[in-house]
């Protein structure tokens, strides 16, 4: 299955999540966060999903901020976060798979920091309201 995963040169092929957790060696905590496995009927998964659940393509409004969806589901934290990040730098993908890879690489170590998708929103809803006065209404 490795072999397979790491010689694809579609980043949108689906594979089975268990397998991908598995053969790219992912924490085993992360394997119920996966948004494709929430409910106990894991659903394929593609690389191009699984790297924009670990780093978003969407920027925060702030500078120096990354976005990291994989941060708002539970038994992740930095930890998990840092550690799939390596596994995935690590892994021998096919050229045109580790170059869509190392774009999303290169955004993480420009930033000075990373949060969650659900944080981003908060803080960037906290932002406007001090902005336009609190007595103003700002929907997000």
């Amino acid at each position: 299955m490795l072999d397979k995963l790491l010689n694809t040169n579609d980043p949108n092929e689906k594979w089975p999540t268990e397998e991908i957790v598995r053969a790219l060696g992912l924490p085993v905590r992360l394997r119920s966060s996966i948004p494709y496995h929430q409910d106990q009927t894991p659903r394929p998964i593609s690389l191009q999903e699984l790297f924009d659940w670990v780093i978003s393509d969407e920027d925060d409004p702030r500078p120096g901020y990354l976005i990291s969806p994989m941060l708002d589901y539970r038994n992740v934290g930095m930890k998990g976060f840092r550690e799939t990040v390596a596994i995935l730098n690590a892994a021998a993908f096919h050229p045109s798979i580790k170059e869509i890879w190392e774009l999303k690489h290169q955004k993480m170590l420009r930033s000075l920091r990373v949060i969650g998708f659900r944080a981003a929103q908060f803080l960037f809803c906290k932002s406007l309201r001090v902005s336009f006065g609190a007595g103003q209404q700002v929907s997000c």
